[in-house]
């Protein structure tokens, strides 16, 4: 029941297949392309075109995997050019990567042959990953379905942002999930490699950034340069940032005299809370907007000359026009209190400490163009006086439409990322449901912020929900349908979990883990239907932990670190209660049955982990609502069945139970619960269009 496909689908919606995301035109025939160990492809384009040809192999390989055919080209190269073939490649010119050129194909399948067309490399390797999803298998076998294909995407930039300072991500990670991004047509993998807690570059030419801000855990140039290639065979640029003025502690661990405040630095959190006395929202806002952090000094010479330095070595490194700089979340403090800031305000007539970091954001983006960049920056860099070549990325709680326009206005391009935080917890209906506020940005990208997020659970924390967003940067504005969103979302999340992403496989082993060694099937039945607080609760919560606890290599083992945003048990069984509420479909009502009786015992079931595990505990006040619930809602669908409505003091009853189970607990939430109410007052339940971020 845990599962859908293992990698293919037998039923698929005629509109829009299993494809995601979905193409801009796509038109479908009736009848077949089956596919045989005889499928060959031929490839008229530039014989030097490496980066496609690496492309059409891996492809051929996919499906190779996929079918289990053992199809017999061995390796396809510029000889294999014959159109008897039954895949034919035709592309006009070898190109690399630019934000803004043309990233178009065209896919046509009938007469027995595949046929893919691009105006360039780029096109053609996006007309690769969706020729693997066409990929669809029933009782006759492998085929292709008959379809016409026009595709290009909405918008220039689609990226991701994966924060490894926090918590440092290994390379191997960090190209597992440039395939999945190139699976969904992503094309920007957005690095933020320098904050608080750690630089995660090698310098050679000021070593003690890595040797003092990093714990030993960075990537050294040669590692940069494979993931740059890496990911530029599969039509990605990677994009650096180096935060600064602030967020730059693991900056000063090696080079304090960068900072505004003379001393000794290390890298860490700058939050430093009396976790003695009980701390609350209030107490960690008002900390984050007074505290004095650690800041670069806006003053000294010498630190644009340091400047100079580390970002021509890093322009060199990282062949992308891109250089982001940060310049988010300077609540100026450290500088109102230093009296050499304070005078050289005066001095130049600056009235807030934003005007200061104007200043310095002006100073660095004039160094990052003389090395040929082009600066990116978090919107709180926004201000009339900035070059207009700076590319602003919104996230902040500002209206994004009206900010977005205010720098529009001003010529500045724009990339939205508010709406796009994976570290929320939304689910994906909601990332889904966020529009752009006009057609003439440059794009969006998606964030993962990692102060709660490491190399374990980084995948499950992301995908597939990465995958709905992508679909909002590439496919048309008209694609809105959520239902059909989610059933090609776990399609696609198990052939990314074929090809190699992690995110399933993770999981089951944190479950496991969890489970210590009691009952592992009732632990993931009971995990299946959790999911973390929304917003902020989650990081918040963190905070309040012990020191030891938010140490950033603390294991993060709780259910809140493994619980799916998205469970698939959750929509699952939310698809047969809507189905029951309003067919009372037979098949509906069987499957729900079944699964109410798994969680009817999962309390009893889960007595020994509750005894025993601290982290176990946590969460037993969900089991047991989980299993109370189960119940109540098998007396329901008897009611139903019987069409008998529920009297009041019938449901007055479980009112309580209903309320209980409205909580939090260990900063999960059960997922499930909406549906569940929806079987005890037998009217159908409706999602929540929002959720609070504080």
């Amino acid at each position: 029941m845990l599962l859908v496909s293992v990698t293919l689908v037998n039923a698929q919606n005629v509109e829009t297949l299993s494809l995601m995301p979905v193409p801009k035109s796509l038109s479908i025939e009736s009848g077949r392309m089956s596919l045989t160990a005889a499928f060959s492809v031929a490839v008229h384009a530039e014989k030097t075109d490496t980066t496609l040809y690496k492309a059409i192999n891996r492809m051929y390989q996919h499906l190779n995997r996929l079918t289990g055919l053992y199809l017999r080209q061995s390796n396809i190269s510029p000889a294999d050019n014959n159109d008897s073939s039954y895949m034919i490649i035709r592309v006009k010119k070898k190109t690399g990567l630019t934000i803004g050129m043309d990233e178009s194909y065209q896919i046509t399948i009938r007469n027995g042959k595949v046929i893919l067309e691009a105006d360039n490399t780029i096109g053609a390797l996006h007309g690769l990953e969706t020729t693997i999803q066409l990929l669809t298998i029933d009782e006759r076998g492998y085929y292709f379905p008959l379809v016409t294909i026009q595709d290009a995407p909405r918008f220039a930039w689609r990226g991701l942002m994966i924060d490894v300072s926090r918590h440092f991500m290994p390379a191997d990670l960090i190209k597992r999930n440039i395939d999945a991004m190139a699976a969904v047509k992503m094309n920007v993998l957005h690095l933020h490699l320098s904050d608080d807690q750690g630089f995660r570059v090698e310098s050679k030419v000021f070593p003690r950034l890595q040797s003092e801000g990093s714990n030993g855990e960075f990537y050294t140039q040669m590692q940069i340069r494979e993931m740059i290639s890496y990911a530029a065979e599969r039509a990605i640029l990677i994009v650096p940032e180096f935060d600064m003025p602030g967020h730059a502690t693991s900056w000063f661990a090696g080079y304090p005299d960068l900072a505004t405040r003379p001393g000794t630095y290390k890298a860490g959190s700058p939050y430093k809370f009396d976790r003695s006395k009980p701390l609350d929202l209030g107490k960690i806002m008002q900390a984050v907007q007074t505290a004095p952090f650690p800041t670069f000094s806006p003053t000294k010479e010498s630190v644009y000359k340091f400047l100079d330095s580390f970002i021509g070595e890093m322009a060199a490194l990282f062949p992308a026009p891109y250089f982001h700089i940060g310049a988010d979340e300077n609540n100026g403090v450290v500088w109102r209190q230093d009296s050499v800031v304070v005078a050289f305000m005066r001095k130049n007539h600056f009235s807030s400490t934003h005007e200061m970091q104007a200043y310095f954001v002006s100073r660095v983006q004039q160094t990052v163009s003389k090395y040929g960049k082009t600066t990116i920056g978090w919107d709180e860099l926004f201000t009339k006086k900035l070059a207009k070549n700076v590319i602003v990325q919104i996230w902040t709680l500002q209206s994004a439409p009206e900010l977005a326009q205010q720098i529009r206005s001003q010529g500045n391009p724009v990339i939205i990322s508010k709406g796009f935080y994976l570290d929320h917890f939304s689910p994906a209906y909601i990332h889904y449901s966020m529009e752009f506020p006009s057609e003439d940005i440059l794009g969006g990208e998606a964030a993962q912020w990692t102060e709660i997020a490491n190399s374990e659970n980084l995948e499950t924390r992301m995908w597939p929900r990465t995958a709905a967003i992508a679909e909002r940067f590439w496919s048309p504005r008209s694609v809105r349908d959520s239902i059909d969103m989610y059933r090609r979302l776990f399609i696609l999340s198990d052939r990314l979990a074929e090809a190699g992403l992690m995110h399933q496989a993770g999981y089951d082993r944190m479950v496991l883990r969890f489970s210590s060694g009691f009952n592992y099937q009732a632990t993931r039945s009971l995990i299946d239907v959790l999911t973390p607080v929304k917003g902020y609760k989650r990081l918040f919560g963190f905070l309040t932990l012990p020191e030891a606890a938010t140490y950033p290599n603390a294991p993060l083992v709780r259910a809140a670190d493994i619980a799916m945003v998205d469970p698939w048990v959750k929509w699952q069984f939310r698809k047969n209660v809507m189905d029951f509420l309003l067919t009372k479909s037979p098949a509906s009502e069987r499957a729900i049955r079944e699964q109410l009786t798994i969680w009817s015992v999962n309390y009893d079931q889960l007595q020994s982990l509750f005894n025993s595990s601290t982290i176990g505990k946590e969460v037993e006040t969900h089991s047991k609502n989980l299993s109370a619930l189960s119940l109540a809602c098998m007396d329901a669908l008897d009611q139903i069945k019987a069409a008998k409505k529920p009297d009041a003091q019938w449901i007055s009853d479980r009112q309580s139970l209903l309320k209980s189970a409205k909580g939090s607990y260990g900063e999960v939430e059960l997922s499930v619960l909406p549906e569940m109410t929806a079987l005890i007052t037998q009217e159908p339940a409706p999602l929540p269009t929002s959720f609070t971020i504080f």
